[in-house]
């Protein structure tokens, strides 16, 4: 499974659903509460949240990679290994 680093905190959750206990596990429960989803998920991407929350990328792109989910970067058009 691959997501892209620019797509929407909404859009990630939606396509794959397993980012959501990523997210959890990482201390993001407000984002994928069903309403803030909704309101902020559809402007939150994975480096704002990184920067909004401390939580640097590289422990980010391991949980996701934990959950068998590869993030990349449609703007460098390669897999992402640390920001």
């Amino acid at each position: 499974m691959t997501i892209d680093i620019n797509d929407s905190i909404l859009d990630i959750v939606t396509k794959n659903p397993e980012a959501a206990d990523a997210l959890k596990e990482l201390g993001f429960e407000k984002i994928v509460n069903p309403v803030m989803l909704k309101t902020m998920g559809k402007i939150m991407t994975l480096p704002k949240a990184s920067t909004a929350k401390g939580i640097p990328m590289e422990r980010i792109i391991e949980a996701f990679k934990d959950k068998g989910i590869t993030i990349t970067d449609s703007n460098e058009s390669a897999q992402v290994e640390g920001i």
